[in-house]
């Protein structure tokens, strides 16, 4: 027990170096003169390099290999509430979300995150991206072409399901 608590602690203080990763990542990689292009790819450099470090920092402390197969389950209602109201809204740029997220559940490890939102044809769209975040962790969700281009989908786009395993 004692070295599940220590393999979390040490978790807990490496997951927040993947928003402070993306942070310092696109102070260096993107300027106000950029291009949406440019901004598309930087913000993909970004999530790259440090998903990658990230991963490491998983690898190194064996919770990739422990929850790499679990089958997560929806939240509760109530973890649900807990998890959005503890974290602030993601944001959109050139059709890139960006979400720096805090597991405050302590029990759970965050595995999938689903935001939703409209087409231009006013239908609805769902983007599930895969994640690893233990207990008082935090990481930054990034999804690719998320759509943004008609100015009432910013308004539509909303957290939708979450997914996560009991800790081990």
């Amino acid at each position: 027990m004692h070295r599940l608590f220590a393999a979390f602690a040490l978790i807990a203080l490496l997951t927040p170096a993947r928003a402070d990763c993306m942070r310092a990542c696109l102070s260096t990689t993107l300027t106000s003169a950029d291009d949406d292009l440019a901004m598309r790819d930087g913000l993909r450099t970004c999530r790259d390099t440090c998903v990658a470090g990230e991963t490491e920092a998983l690898k190194a402390a064996g919770a990739l290999e422990r929850y790499a197969d679990c089958r997560p389950a929806p939240l509760s209602l109530e973890e649900f509430r807990a998890l959005r109201s503890g974290n602030p809204s993601f944001t959109v740029q050139s059709n890139v979300l960006v979400w720096e997220l805090t597991n405050v559940l302590p029990n759970k490890v965050i595995r999938r995150v689903e935001i939703g939102t409209q087409t231009m044809s006013l239908s609805e769209a769902a983007f599930t991206t895969r994640t690893l975040i233990l207990p008082g962790g935090t990481g930054t969700v990034v999804v690719m072409d998320f759509f943004d281009g008609y100015p009432n989908a910013r308004y539509a786009g909303k957290l939708t399901r979450v997914e996560a395993c009991d800790v081990r």
